[in-house]
């Protein structure tokens, strides 16, 4: 009762200004590999959400750009709007923050978009209020949020690559250890044990982020996925983005299906 309360008080305030091209069930379905919408229409920081569904099953929302120089993030994001899924809904906003990757910055022109969702409170730029209005549109039982840092959790000073960190929410810090386990064995090679993936500590919504106002507020799963570019060119990044993202969407009920 709790998080369909805030949904319906602070989303519906965003719902209202998306532009809908596909209308199925009310939450913007689409049929091949257009978006299903836009948010932020007519504006700089106009942005599509794509939406893939393959009948009845969870719900996830998946989300890169946040920061416009983390190429991995919306890179990953981007070429997962081609996925196909079974069991679900996919919703996929690949490019949030459009005037921050346009200038390959980190913040945009409200500042940092990640830092404007304080739990308990309306989002603090019109751009994170649209981008809760997808959370309270689509209300996901897990939300996936694709990021890169410059260095390694541990290693080097504010750094928080190769950490998945979990809402403290039902098992998102089960699966996201299990997730970290069959990265190490699959995608990161024995002679980089530094690059090994971890498991990070629970997110409670103490942050104004988007993951911490989803365990806050909404309190459900979500997860923060951090790779570095410490000694990792782009395509290994996104590669390894878009393997953390399968497995967690599989641990939840989301499965791809084939190779597209």
């Amino acid at each position: 009762m709790r998080r369909r309360a805030f949904l319906m008080t602070t989303g519906a305030l965003s719902v209202g200004r998306a532009s809908v091209s596909v209308a199925d069930s009310g939450k913007g379905v689409q049929s091949g590999s257009d978006p299903a919408y836009t948010i932020r229409s007519g504006t700089k920081q106009e942005t599509e959400v794509f939406v893939k569904n393959d009948g009845d099953g969870p719900t996830a929302l998946l989300v890169g750009g946040m920061h416009g120089d983390e190429k991995s993030g919306y890179r990953a994001a981007t070429a997962i709007t081609k996925w196909r899924v079974s069991g679900g809904t996919l919703v996929v906003l690949p490019r949030a923050n459009q005037v921050a990757i346009r200038s390959n910055r980190r913040e945009g022109t409200d500042g940092d978009l990640n830092r404007k969702f304080p739990t308990g409170e309306k989002p603090e730029s019109e751009l994170a209020r649209e981008i809760w209005g997808v959370v309270s549109r689509h209300d996901p039982d897990v939300v996936l949020d694709l990021h890169r840092s410059i260095g390694i959790y541990g290693y080097h000073e504010s750094s928080v690559g190769q950490v998945i960190w979990p809402t403290n929410v039902g098992r998102a810090n089960e699966y996201a250890r299990l997730t970290a386990e069959q990265l190490n064995d699959t995608v990161v090679p024995w002679s980089m044990p530094f690059h090994e993936f971890r498991r990070g500590g629970e997110i409670t919504g103490s942050r104004p982020m988007l993951v911490h106002k989803v365990a806050g507020d909404l309190d459900r799963p979500g997860y923060i996925f951090e790779t570095t570019a410490f000694l990792l060119d782009l395509g290994t990044r996104v590669r390894w983005t878009k393997r953390a993202a399968e497995e967690l969407l599989s641990h939840h009920g989301i499965e791809r299906r084939g190779n597209s």
